[in-house]
């Protein structure tokens, strides 16, 4: 039997756009696959592995996450959907050659810059909360 199936950074990308930020969907997918945690009393785990960037990497039915997407948005009300990224100006020396870990940049606040048609739905959430 042929099924679709999506990679877990895949899967996690698609929760966000969907659901919103609630949580950082990568630790939330591999939480699950451990049995650790429960969104909204439901759970989304992987049908097969398959390869992916040139390693195994849990894969998961498209059915089964468009299913886990309309399980969550029934118990959740205030998900929001296709979410814009949130993009921040940071201030960095450019002649710094310390590892980017080492590096503590200073960010400024309340700068966030959206993008595309995203930009209205956005203001119209912002405003409304």
């Amino acid at each position: 039997m042929k099924i679709k199936v999506l990679s877990a950074p895949e899967v996690a990308y698609l929760l966000r756009r969907e659901l919103g930020p609630l949580r950082n969907w990568d630790d939330t997918l591999a939480d699950m696959r451990r049995g650790r945690v429960e969104v909204n009393g439901d759970t989304l785990l992987p049908i097969c592995k398959g390869k992916y960037a040139g390693a195994w990497r849990p894969m998961y039915a498209v059915a089964d996450v468009l299913t886990f997407i309309a399980a969550v948005r029934a118990a959740a009300l205030g998900t929001a959907r296709h979410v814009p990224y949130q993009v921040k100006t940071a201030y960095t020396d450019p002649t710094d050659t310390r590892p980017w870990y080492t590096r503590k940049l200073s960010v400024a606040s309340s700068t966030h810059v959206v993008f595309g048609s995203s930009a209205r739905r956005a203001r119209a959430f912002t405003s409304s909360v």
